[in-house]
């Protein structure tokens, strides 16, 4: 690289090159996220590489909820080193922030490329998340839980579903409440659990033409193991079997056992298709 490259932290009247930069010849990583990319901008670690006022590259990992940072967005001109990008504007973004030493960092690593950059650099895999397939078939027929009524989410349900969101996750996973909504916003199909008028459980989906992915599924701990996570992936099941989608997949840990186990009841198989979750140790 020439010396007259120079990191800074991004800025709003940095959009217009940024979707420029964006749609040019790139390597990119892009977390899946519920916000659009540039919707980061102005939330900070967002940081850009620039040489003669021209963005030559860029990496995000604002938190969603407090003291979690992930990689949102890695991005980096092909005429440039991505390791040698990398070293310039990740010193750089960690500094400009107040880190706690709770705070975490993480990447969903499916990059072959850039995890081996991460790796190299001290990164290590904190988790695995793994893919399941639906299967097609149907178990036998499963009634709800007693007491339990599954009905579509509504907006006014976001600020319970936000609750269970919290207490259902560790804090790598959680989301906040602005995520919910725009989860729920751009969902498929999306329900909840109701117990004596209270909800306990839901779940979000997306789908596009002949594909369905279930997104979210959380259940207040005091009522799993009762049936109510089966009965809600259930019902999304037969909803979008009913519209002639025949590809559902879920993700879940590798070490979620009780998650794993509930899918392959409901006729879900295990992929080959695995990525690591790696965590910078600082």
């Amino acid at each position: 690289m020439t010396t007259d490259i120079k990191p800074r932290a991004a800025n709003k009247s940095d959009y217009s090159q940024l979707a420029v930069f964006l749609n040019s010849r790139i390597k990119i990583h892009r977390h899946l996220d519920w916000r659009a990319t540039l919707d980061w901008l102005g939330y900070q670690p967002f940081w850009i590489l620039e040489q003669n006022s021209h963005i030559q590259a860029l990496l995000a990992f604002p938190p969603d909820i407090p003291d979690v940072y992930w990689v949102r967005l890695f991005a980096v001109s092909c005429a440039y080193s991505a390791e040698k990008t990398w070293d310039k504007l990740f010193p750089k973004a960690l500094k400009s922030q107040p880190f706690k030493p709770e705070s975490t960092i993480v990447i969903l690593a499916y990059l072959d490329w850039l995890k081996e950059i991460l790796l190299t650099r001290g990164w290590q895999e904190r988790q695995r998340v793994i893919l399941l397939k639906w299967s097609g078939s149907f178990p036998e027929t499963l009634k709800n839980p007693k007491g339990i009524i599954i009905r579509p989410m509504l907006y006014s349900d976001l600020q319970q579903v936000a609750r269970i969101d919290h207490v259902s996750f560790e804090s790598i996973w959680r989301h906040s409440t602005n995520a919910i909504m725009r989860a729920f916003g751009q969902s498929s199909y999306s329900t909840v659990a109701e117990h004596e008028e209270k909800v306990i459980a839901y779940q979000i989906s997306h789908s596009e033409i002949l594909r369905a992915h279930l997104a979210r599924l959380a259940i207040v701990p005091d009522f799993r193991n009762k049936g109510i996570g089966t009965a809600l992936v259930q019902d999304m099941l037969s909803h979008f079997h009913k519209l002639w989608i025949g590809e559902i997949t879920v993700n879940t840990q590798l070490n979620n056992y009780a998650s794993i186990r509930l899918y392959k009841k409901l006729g879900f198989t295990i992929t080959k298709e695995s990525y690591p979750i790696l965590a910078y140790l600082h």
